[in-house]
Parts: structure tokens; sequence; C-alpha cells
């Protein structure tokens, strides 16, 4: 979507200026303001700080503006304010900040006064910025661009306010769980010095405190080798200050009550706890020169970090505490003779002290993932914040979107129409497609979709559009499956999807029109269906000839077997599915309109069942159907409970847990048997078949008359396209095989499964829940959901297999015409609870590939680490939760592989993800938890919405390769599909929409291989390019001629920026650390000439420039002949 804010420069769209800058350099910043530190004695670097989350209990808003206080007693404003205040007061003192996005909401709202102090303050060092990202990113889950961005635009901020005095040099990650390496990479790209870690697992520190290896060189990717290079230090206290020394309104220590004649004089006491603390540390020194063990850190520097969250609303507590901590404690080192030397310092000057000590340090080549701590701390798969935060970012990020649809709306208006000034054409909409949900589609006539490539390639990409109504066409048209249709909150009249290939140039946009025709209705002879039993005079013949691109077989997961028995029987774990009777329909011979159901009889509310034969349900006897009713009454009565989840009640549509509604579902129930006693008399009717517990209305079908119409079909169907073939039971929808284009086959399945989630009281490690932070299932082995019914489509564009799935489970494969992966949409919930048993949802892709434990998952969707189940690269690893001590962050991508095969499956957002079996992937999908894991939060991971449990659905892409493959270009087709925006045409006139632009590419052709423009935008007045070289081989290179990159724009000029654009390549002298084995001298980056405008760029490069444009006045959009396609719904676009 950046791109088009591009073409709103180029269409004459004025984008509103930013602050001025206030530069000096005058004064002492950086390294050059940090204080002296003496080489033969502990120099003990005193940080105060504060760390404020964008959100976590409370609201962005709420944080900032201090609101809710009941929820916590925090107010950012307050923090910056009073921390302003004191360092005005005191020149010794310092302070850093961190989050840009509470720092900029800060700043706008400050008179000028208080901004020339800022700037005081920056440019003498004493406040000083570090991060500098918008916010404190996740490692676990961001994308690489997402986190390039955020940080472009927070450095942006501080870079135009403060000049270079406003440039971090550190990374200051205190908080998330877990750290990826492409995160390390991405720092060292942009230029900074150092990162700080808070969170590591709890073994790893552990061997850390004991080899000496807090700090560290993290090589941040092997294939860019020493340029991705960053020192990388663990903090001792993660973030906190030491036990007894917290001086905020927030904690309950003692202040340093300096007065000899008060009854509460502490400063010895303060004073000699403040010296033991650091005489351990001297001593953990010593011992490692005598014993041979280690100590935290190599140098004589010590960062001690002093602060919380939302620490500093009243900074005068802290400062004033500090101030007297500093003073006494060098009195009272020098009177013992201790060489200790406390003092106020940065994070930017205990770096510059390490760095002035030249250690040699060890190098680290993985990441810190899986995350854990004592108590199995886990935040690799699911979000921490409050619910109430979570509704809060769906806001901000629905009103970014709208935002950016304006955007949208203007840049494609003025590239549609020839006039560039004139009205806006088409009012462009975005459609609720993960609901295949679109209001344009659906209620209009005839309607618009524009398809915008945002990649430098050209794409094939399946496109789907929810209709309400049509036939088979070329494009094919294909039924919207009851799962999605289901789903809580879809508000949607479509029942179908209009599916096609659409071929769309690099850079590109493409408009589709389409239009209902007036076709006549298909022939409705009647028929009978043996199928369902349903009376021929309901039954439609349906016209083969019209649906002969699509064809829908649809299979119950059990064959009805005529006079088996059927049980109502426990399923373990399994309490909360719907038992649902249906009943035989009047079959063709039969005139009676009465139709006979029993539904939703035994429903959610049913808990655990005894087993009770009623094989004899529909026995023309009265006294026997008499006896059966009171059975069924029985069962109810039983098993009927009431439930204290009432957003789960909400789920239950046939029976009410009042009595008064029970009384009449007996009523009901009675007159139907009494009903069906009264015609049931004298016939030859078959009894109730073995049918699945597990059914629905739609899914249920009755036994035909003949019973032979139920059985005799094949038990394997194939499904396939150019490249592969699938063999698929028709019983239970599960696949088999697959058979590839030479006619080899390999074993491969697709199971869903969930595992059990643990509550307890969490006063230990054995007793703590599964909750937002952990993932902790009360049993390693996770239990297969039931298939039960299953649908089979058959089209020319695609290839289906549909399987419902129990409970609240659904997986949709297709198969795309010569495309060569397999999509996996799935659906899952509401999750059901009525158990009192949280859920965690997962699918497992399975073949019998032999990968030995090993496995690969993607570092934030960039590069491929190695993992190894059960094993850590850099400490000997003691796993007391097996499952969570294996499951990786999943960005993009995981796959396993041996020789002769690989099987990979892309991922559209962030999950869970584990090789727990060779042969197997598992993704987590989903988790529903009744009980909060006491980590903060303060409730469980419960999410609902429209007052039933919360709905997800996605898709997997899964690629079955032999030999070596290279998917590089999918993970990014994956990772940024085309756009789909939907506008009326009802006021457009066909030919007046032929005579428009309806398509145009920006760039004449596609990027060379491997390379992908990350970054195209405006940057004040010129324009920000990143471009990547996606290979992980550092000799396939590309050059780029950026001069004529672009069709419509000439490059005049380019300057070389580091990664986040903020400060210019040229001259950048990357940090050269002592590495233990390794000797390396350092190199400066050479930007290339700004007049050669073409640029080499290696594999796993990524080049930032900022370029002089000017916009070509002749060039000529591309305008191309028509393509009709015409049935119900006509499609016409450009080719």
């Amino acid at each position: 979507m950046q791109y088009l804010l591009l073409l709103l420069c180029l269409g004459g769209v004025q984008l509103v200026p930013l602050e001025e800058s206030y530069l000096s350099s005058k004064e002492k910043c950086g390294y050059e303001s940090c204080p002296a530190t003496s080489p033969n004695m502990l120099n003990v670097h005193i940080v105060p700080h504060t760390h404020d989350d964008v959100g976590w209990l409370k609201t962005v808003d709420q944080y900032y503006y201090g609101s809710r206080n009941n929820i916590q007693k925090a107010g950012v404003q307050y923090i910056l304010d009073s921390v302003v205040k004191e360092l005005w007061e005191s020149p010794e003192r310092r302070f850093i900040y961190v989050e840009t996005a509470f720092f900029w909401k800060w700043w706008v709202r400050q008179p000028t006064v208080i901004q020339e102090k800022v700037h005081t303050l920056v440019r003498q060092g004493r406040l000083q910025m570090v991060g500098g990202a918008w916010s404190m990113n996740d490692e676990a889950a961001s994308h690489y661009q997402s986190t390039i961005d955020q940080f472009t635009w927070g450095l942006k901020k501080l870079n135009d306010t403060f000049g270079k005095c406003g440039w971090p040099h550190v990374g200051w990650q205190i908080d998330p769980f877990g750290h990826s390496r492409e995160f390390a990479n991405l720092l060292a790209m942009m230029g900074y010095d150092g990162l700080f870690l808070g969170r590591i697992d709890y073994q790893d520190k552990r061997a850390r405190l004991k080899g000496k290896n807090m700090e560290m060189v993290w090589r941040g990717d092997d294939v860019l080798g020493k340029s991705s290079d960053i020192f990388t230090g663990v903090l001792f206290n993660t973030y906190s200050p030491p036990p007894g020394f917290c001086f905020d309104v927030l904690c309950a220590d003692e202040p340093i009550i300096d007065d000899p004649s008060s009854p509460m004089y502490n400063v010895e006491l303060k004073t000699s706890l403040f010296k033991i603390f650091f005489s351990l540390l001297k001593i953990m020194h010593f011992l490692d020169i005598c014993t041979n063990m280690s100590k935290a850190y190599k140098t004589s520097n010590i960062l001690l970090t002093m602060g919380e969250d939302f620490h500093y609303q009243d900074a005068a507590m802290w400062f004033r505490n500090l101030d007297k901590l500093i003073e006494y404690s060098n009195l009272k080192a020098a009177k013992d003779g201790m060489n200790i030397s406390v003092f106020y310092s940065t994070p930017n000057c205990y770096l510059k002290s390490v760095k002035e000590a030249n250690p040699t340090l060890p190098t680290k080549r993985d990441d810190f993932f899986p995350y854990a701590r004592v108590m199995q701390h886990h935040d690799a798969i699911t979000g921490t914040e409050k619910q109430h935060v979570t509704h809060d970012y769906e806001r901000l990020l629905s009103q970014a979107i709208d935002d950016a649809i304006i955007i949208a709306k203007q840049a494609f208006n003025k590239m549609v129409t020839k006039d560039r000034n004139s009205k806006p054409v088409f009012d462009f909409q975005r459609c609720h497609l993960n609901e295949s949900s679109c209001e344009v589609s659906e209620s209009s006539d005839s309607f618009v979709v524009t398809i915008y490539n945002p990649l430098g390639w050209s794409v094939k990409e399946p496109v789907r559009i929810p209709v309400t109504d049509g036939a088979s066409i070329k494009t094919q048209l294909v039924s919207i499956s009851t799962k999605v249709k289901s789903i809580p909150t879809r508000v949607s009249r479509a029942t179908q999807e209009i599916v096609f290939l659409a071929e769309l140039k690099p850079l590109s946009y493409k408009n589709f029109y389409i239009k209902k025709s007036n076709r006549p209705k298909r022939n409705l002879k009647p028929t009978f269906d043996f199928y369902s039993n349903i009376n021929r005079n309901v039954w439609p013949n349906i016209n083969y000839n019209d649906l002969s691109k699509t064809e829908y077989e649809k299979y119950l997961t059990t064959q009805p077997i005529p006079d088996a028995p059927l049980y109502l029987q426990d399923i373990p774990n399994a309490y909360d599915r719907i038992i649902n009777l249906d009943v035989l329909k009047n079959g063709p011979n039969d005139n009676s309109e009465k139709i006979l159901e029993m539904e939703k009889i035994l429903t959610e509310n049913g808990r655990k069942m005894d087993k009770i034969n009623i094989e004899n349900h529909f026995e023309t006897d009265p006294n026997a159907q008499d006896k059966k009713i009171l059975e069924l009454k029985q069962i109810l009565n039983d098993n009927t409970r009431k439930t204290d989840k009432g957003n789960d009640a909400a789920n239950i549509d046939d029976l009410k847990a009042n009595t008064d509604d029970h009384d009449q579902k007996m009523m009901e129930l009675e007159k139907i048997f009494d009903d069906r006693k009264s015609t049931a008399k004298g016939t030859n009717e078959p009894k109730m078949a073995n049918f699945p517990v597990m059914f629905n209305m739609e899914e249920m079908r009755m036994l035909s008359d003949d019973p032979h119409a139920a059985v005799g079909v094949d038990d394997v169907v194939s499904l396939g396209n150019q490249h592969f073939t699938l063999e698929v039971n028709k019983a239970t929808g599960v696949i088999n095989n697959v058979i590839f284009s030479d006619h080899s086959k390999a074993n491969f399945s697709i199971n869903m499964y969930y595992y059990l989630g643990t509550c307890g009281d969490n006063h230990d490690t054995a007793h703590r829940a599964s909750g937002a932070y952990i993932f902790r299932p009360a049993c390693n082995a996770p239990i297969k959901l039931d298939s039960f019914s299953n649908e089979i489509i058959k089209g020319d564009i695609v290839k289906e297999i549909r399987v419902e799935l129990s409970p609240a489970g659904y997986i949709d494969v297709k198969i795309y015409d010569n495309h060569n992966y397999i999509e996996v949409e799935w659906v899952v919930g509401p999750i059901p609870i009525l158990d009192d048993i949280g859920k965690e949802y997962i699918v497992k892709y399975e073949t019998k590939i032999v990968n030995n434990g090993e496995f690969h998952t993607d570092s934030n969707g960039r590069q491929l680490l190695k993992r190894n189940r059960d094993f850590r690269p850099q400490w000997n690893v003691t796993l007391q939760e097996p499952v969570p001590g294996n499951y990786y962050p999943v960005t993009n991508q995981i796959n396993i592989k041996n020789n002769d095969l690989k099987l990979t499956v892309l991922t559209d957002r962030s999950q869970g993800g584990s090789s727990m079996a060779d042969g197997e992937i598992e993704l987590m999908l989903h988790r529903r938890l009744l009980c909060d894991d006491a980590f903060g939060v303060g409730e469980a991971l419960n999410e609902t919405a429209k007052d039933k449990g919360l709905v997800a659905r996605g898709k997997h892409r899964v690629y079955i390769t032999k030999g070596k493959d290279d998917l590089k270009a999918q993970v990014v087709e994956m990772h940024q599909p085309p756009i789909l925006l939907f506008a009326d045409a009802k006021n457009i006139k066909y030919d007046d929409w032929l005579a428009m632009d309806n398509e145009f590419s920006w760039l004449d052709k596609d990027l060379p291989k491997g390379i992908h423009l990350l970054t195209l935008e405006p940057w004040d007045s010129k324009l920000l390019i990143r471009v990547e070289n996606y290979y992980e081989d550092e000799n396939a290179s590309a050059n780029v001629n950026l001069q004529d990159l672009f069709k419509n724009i000439k490059i005049l000029n380019v300057e070389e920026m580091l990664l986040a654009g903020h400060r210019p390549a040229d001259g950048y002298k990357q940090w050269v650390w002592k590495k233990e084995g390794v000797t390396e001298t350092a190199e400066a980056v050479k930007s290339p000439d700004s007049k050669n405008l073409t640029v080499n760029i290696k594999g796993k490069e990524i080049k930032t420039f900022l370029a002089d444009f000017e916009i070509k006045q002749h060039h000529t959009l591309v305008k191309s002949p028509k393509m009709e396609i015409s049935t119900h719904y006509e499609v016409t676009t450009v080719v």
C-alpha cells in the first residue's frame, strides 16, 4: 500500500510537511557526552529508564493520559514531564527513552519553551534515545519488512527533530520474549553499534552466567558475514533495579535517609547492601580466575538498570535517591578501598567503555528461541494484552486500513481516468474476504474489481469474489462452505464465489468488469435424490451442461448401513460435540408432507453420556416408541446442565438452560413421535442407520428406500493438476498419497488436532496454567479431530476437498490449475469449552519423511534456521515441557526434508510450529483457554465475538518437492498477495469503462530474478527506495539500473543510506570486536557514485536509497484489447 502513496505524489496530491528540525552540533552528544571511566576500577553505570509498553493492560491512549488507573497506575505524559524537569535541575543526571510512539505523542503537544529545553538535553547527551523505533517490537512474530518500516518511521521523527544527536546507537530489546537472529541482522544494517536484551531462556542465562558469556558478538546472517555482526549484551537483572533499590512511587522500598539525627537513618545500611551486591560480582570475577568459573561480564564495567514498567511518573523520587546513592557509595568505596566507581550513565556510554576495554567475545550464530523461564514463560505464539486492548488495536488497525483505502481511491481514480483533474469515478471499498463477504459484489448488478500487484515480477494469482448467485463459467463459480457461512461475525448473503486466475504484470493494477446477465433459469425437471431422500418435487434436476465446469460430490464420513445399531457414547475430551438425531424422510412413494425431524436435542449442554442402545429408534410398535421417548428424555434430564460460560450459552439455539424451554422441547419431541406413530403402522420402513455420532442438519442425509443408493462407490478419488495428483479417501475426505508428474508416489495426509490446555493455581511450575503467555498442554499427545462430512468439488480452475471436523474444525484443500502448491484453507471455532477445558488447535502435515528430528523455520520471514528436536546449539538443554520446548516462531515458512523429498508449508500469518515426530509438521492455529497464567494480564485467553467463541480462518500453501527447490519468490508472494478493491459500477456504462486505462504497470519488465522491490515511497521531496536480493548465495548478485527502473519516473541521482534511511551509508564504519578464534578488520561502507545509477546487489543484501527524481511527461499508459467471458456473470478485463 505504500507504493500507492507514491501515486498520489505523482498525481499532484499534496502531503502534509513534517515538523521543522532544530539542529545544532555545538554541544556534545552521543559517545562524546560519556563520563570518564577507570580501567582499574569496577565502573558501575547507573542507567535510569522507564519501560512504557505501547499497549498492554491499558490501551495506548489510556497509558499516555493516565486514565483507568484502577487497572494500572501509569501515565506516560507525566513521566516525560517529570523527567525533563528533573534532568534540567542537574547536569550529571541521565535518562534514556525508547518508545518513539509515546515520545512523539508527547512532543507535538509541548510548548516551544519545553521543546527548546528538550533540544538542549539531547544535544548535551543528558536525554538519550535508544532503540528509536515506533515501539519495542516483538521479535518472534514480526515480519522483517514491518520491523524495517517501524524503525524507519520512528528514526525519521528523531532525525528530523534532533539531527545526529537523535540517532540511537544501541538497540534496547528488554521485554520481548525471545530474540531473533534476523532482528540482529537488521540492526547491524541500520548502523547500530550494540544490542541489549532483557529476557532469554533461564537455562541459557544460567549457562552464560557460569561461563562469563553474557556479552557476545551476534552474527546476524552467515551469507552477509561480518557485516551482520553486532555486539549483544544480556542485562544482569532483566531491566529491573537490584532488590531494595527501587525508588518509584509504585515501589515499597525505603528511601535513602541521610540525616544522622533521624531514627530512620540508613545510609550505612543502604550503602552496605549496595556494596555487598557489587562485591558479589567482584568475588565472582575473582573466583573465575581461581577456580576456572567465569563471572557474568568480561570487563570492569557493569550496567545497572534503574527503572521498571511506567516508572518515573514522579521522577524526583528516583533522582534524589539516586543522587544520594551515588554520592555515598563512592565515599564508602573510597574509604574502604573497594575500587568501585558509581555514576550516571547510558547504554551508549556503557558500550563505549566495553569497547575501550577490548574484550575477546564469543560468537553466536543461532537465536534465542524458544524462550522459557523457570515457570515455562513462553510468548512465541500469542499476544499478552488484555482483551479491551486487543479491541483497541483492532480499532487502530481498522482506522489505518481505512486511511490507506482513501489513498488507494485517489490513486486508482487518477490512474484510470485520462483527465487527472476529473472527479473520482469509482468509490473503491475493501471487502471482508476473510469471511467471504463483500457488500459491493453481493448487491450490485455490475461492479469493478481492481487488483493491485505490489511485487516487482508478474504473478498469476487465484482470486475469489463472493456473489449471491450464479452458474459455472470459465472463471468457475464455487459454493461457499457451510463452515464459512456460519462464522458468527459474518454479515453476508453470498452463497457462491467467482474463482479465476488473475495474470498481473509487475508493480501493476488491472481492472475487471463484472456484471450479471439475464440468462434463462435452469431446467427444474423434478427427480428423486436417493442420497437425501428429499421429495422429487423439491430437489431440482441440475442441467449438467451448465455446470460442466464444477462438479460436487458430497459424502458422510460413515456410510449408512441398514439395520445397524446406533450408540450414543462418551467420546473422551470431546463432550462439547453437538449430537443431532435426524430421522428418515418420506420416500418418493409417500404423498405426506410431514417430515420427521429430531435434531439438536442432545446439544452442547449435554454432559458425559452413558452408552445407550437406541437401535430400534423408529420401531413401528407404539409401545416400543414410547419406551424410546422416555429413554431419550432420561438422557436429556440426566445429562443436561447449566453452564457458567455466558458467552457460549448463546451458541445453543435449540436447547436453553431454563426449565420452560426444556419442557417445551420434550413436548415437541413427543409430538414428533406421536405423529410418526400415526403414519408408521403397516409400513416397511428401514430402521435407523449407524450414522456417526457427530453430524448436523446439512451434512446428515437419510437412507433411501433403495439401500443400495448409498453403497457401491469407489473408496478413493483422485484430484490433481499438471504437477501432482492427490489420492483422497471418499469416506473420510483424508488425503492418503500424493502422486508426482513422474508417477512416483509419497504418503501425505492433513489432519487437525487439539491439545488440552492446563489449568492450575500457578503456585509452582507443576501447576502453571496454559494461558496468554504460556503454551502448556495437559498432555503431550494431541487429540485428533474426527471428520463427519466431506465434499469434493471438481472444476477447470480449482478442485477442492472440503472436510468438516468435529469439534469446531474445517479444512478445505484447494488445487489450482497449473499451480505447484496445495492450498489449505483452515477454519477453527468457535472452540467448545462446555467441558471446562481449554483447547489449543493445531494442524499436522504428515508424511513418511525421515528427517531425524531436524527441521527449518524462518527468522522474521527472511533467513532459514536449522532446528533440532530436543536440542539447543549452545547449551545442554533439559526440557521440562517437551512440546512447548520444541515450538518455534514461524513467520512465513517451516520445512522438513530428507535426501529424496521436502515438505514446505508457507503460512499467511505468524504461528508457532514444530516437527514433534519425524515426517510431521505441526502448526498452531487457534487457542481458547479458561485459566489465567498469572503473568500479568489477569484474564484468561477466552476471546469472543458476537457472544460466541472467536472463529479463526487462514490458509497455508504446501509444497512437496523432489530435489532442490527454490521457493524464495513464493514466500514473498504469500506475504504480499495482490490487493483487491471493489467499486459499484451501476453508473458506469460499459463502453465508458472500456475507454478507461484499465491496466498499467510501473515497470517495463520483471525485475531480475531474485530482486525484490521492498520499498518505494515518498520521502519529503525525494523517493525512498529499497531493493533486496532474496537469494541466500552471496555470489548470486544482480545489477539493477535505478535510472530506467520505472516507466513514468526518471531517477536523477541517489544517495545510499543505511537500512532505516536515517543516516548516509557513506563513511559509516562498523565497530569490529575481537572474537574468539577470529581476526577481522573494519571496512567502511562505500556509497556508489550518485550519478552511476546501476547498482550491484549481492545475495541477502538490502540496499536503501534516497533518490531525486522527476516525472516523465510523455509516458504512455498501456491499453490492451478486452476479453469477454459471458454466462450468468460476465467478467470483462484486459489482456
